[in-house]
């Protein structure tokens, strides 16, 4: 609904016309955040802080026996909390659509990504029977705890090769907002600037031909004074 305003300055009447907002006009996100969005960083993020949960309990539940690599690193503990940091830092860059938030995401995702790339690995090693404990007694109970430990590293292989992905995915889309950012900044050239020309100038009093006086006769007596002067 439309609103007018009227004012009368100077014996002028000004009327002010405001038109409202046409309805579904929502404030223009600047390009790199748009191109942010399209990755779903909520949903990203939220997979994220569940595969750090996941892998700090496995993990927590391999530290009975620590007889492999991924628990004797310690990255089932401080790679989880990366992966939560990593997570809630993406779910907040996605809600609030900060740029800030949004290098704050793009840097612990590449650290989240060397992590998972390494706890990988680890896994994949543990999985492959690199290191393991031997049966020596050849007993049942031995070759059980072999295969559900083998089972275990499978599984968080798994877990931290998806977690791999998703932070790979989260640091492309945010490094490309921010360089998208850099590339919408103003660039005024020297052909957009408006000079600013002077008017043309009037022609001075000193530009007319000078007035040619007429020769006067030498023979013509200057007139006489005026002494009196007659009403």
């Amino acid at each position: 609904m439309s609103s007018s305003v009227s004012t009368t300055v100077g014996g002028v009447v000004v009327v002010t016309h405001v038109y409202p907002a046409p309805r579904g006009a929502a404030h223009k996100r600047p390009v790199g955040i748009q191109k942010f969005i399209k990755a779903q960083p909520t949903a990203l993020g939220t997979v994220q802080i569940m595969i750090g949960l996941m892998a700090l309990m496995f993990g927590i539940v391999m530290v009975v026996q620590p007889d492999t690599m991924g628990v004797y690193s310690g990255i089932f503990a401080w790679g989880a909390v990366i992966y939560i940091i990593a997570g809630s830092l993406t779910v907040a860059a996605g809600k609030s659509l900060n740029r800030c938030m949004v290098n704050g995401a793009l840097a612990v995702n590449i650290l989240a990504a060397g992590v998972s790339f390494v706890a990988t690995i680890l896994y994949f090693l543990d999985s492959a029977r690199i290191r393991w404990v031997t049966c020596r007694d050849y007993s049942g109970t031995c070759f059980l705890y072999q295969s559900r430990t083998k089972g275990f590293m499978g599984v968080l292989a798994v877990f931290h090769s998806l977690a791999l992905f998703v932070s790979i995915t989260v640091a492309a889309f945010a490094c490309r907002a921010t360089y998208s950012a850099e590339e919408s900044s103003v660039v005024v050239t020297a052909d957009a600037l408006v000079t600013q020309q002077a008017p043309p100038s009037a022609p001075l009093l000193t530009d007319r031909p000078p007035h040619s006086e007429e020769p006067r006769d030498p023979t013509l007596a200057p007139p006489p004074a005026y002494t009196t002067v007659v009403n």
